[in-house]
């Protein structure tokens, strides 16, 4: 009995310590594990470089590439998080594109602006003609004593020579371009008068240089009077939009 006892008492202990077998093997294990990383860590890159290709063959692999990341390396590239840093437009797009249009026809509207004032300067002192406007659209005026005698629609040679001037101006750029006709409330068939008036700028601002499809024309008889501030109401109102298929009224906004 006491025999079996003790047998039975050394089968418990020979149960209890069988862990210690499995921790030996996963010892081995890890030793391996690390010795195996260890030689790939000391490898040459001619070395690496082969034993990655066989085992990209073995594998059926292709690489994008055999050169080793290098994760110490500081990315390239735009600092976004500068305040100041501003992405460049992609060349070629349409937004480059409109932009680029948007900003070529403010600077000419300034430009254009800022020569006729320069050229008839005495004439704005004299009030017989007015320029006024801002990046987005230029109104011109000129008063009744240069453009035409009553009831006619021909225009002053006075006029004609500012025009002329004028259409130099325009024939750099493709700003559209619209002629407004007045009438004075004593003269008879204001509607036509003015319209005709009208045409007759269009027409010599064509043969001058300017565009054809550039041009339009609107009469308003003697209603919406032209002028402003001290000019006398003119008898032509020229008005130079900024972007294309802007209504002309909206400068009045």
């Amino acid at each position: 009995m006491n025999q079996s006892r003790r047998q039975k008492f050394a089968g418990n202990v020979d149960r209890e310590h069988r862990w210690i077998l499995s921790y030996a093997d996963f010892l081995t294990l890890l030793f391996a594990f690390f010795a195996f990383l260890f030689s790939i860590s000391s490898l040459q890159n001619d070395k690496f470089q082969e034993v990655s290709a066989t085992l990209l063959q073995i594998f059926d692999v292709r690489p994008s590439s055999v050169d080793p990341i290098e994760l110490n390396a500081t990315p390239t590239g735009p600092d976004v998080f500068n305040p100041f840093f501003r992405p460049e437009p992609l060349p070629g797009t349409n937004i480059d594109n409109a932009n680029s249009e948007v900003y070529a026809q403010e600077s000419s509207l300034l430009d254009i602006q800022a020569q006729l004032s320069d050229a008839y300067a005495q004439m704005i002192q004299d009030r017989l003609f007015s320029v006024s406007g801002n990046e987005s659209w230029i109104e011109i005026q000129l008063a009744n004593s240069i453009t035409f005698s009553d009831n006619s629609a021909d225009i002053n040679d006075q006029a004609e020579a500012v025009l002329y001037e004028l259409a130099k101006l325009l024939q750099g750029n493709a700003l559209p371009v619209r002629v407004e006709g007045y009438s004075g409330a004593s003269e008879v068939r204001g509607w036509e008068l003015s319209s005709s008036r009208a045409v007759a700028v269009v027409e010599y601002l064509q043969r001058a240089g300017v565009a054809g499809e550039r041009l339009s024309s609107a009469a308003f008889s003697s209603y919406q009077p032209s002028g402003e501030g001290d000019l006398t109401p003119g008898r032509i109102q020229i008005v130079v939009a900024g972007f294309s298929g802007m209504n002309p009224e909206a400068r009045s906004n």
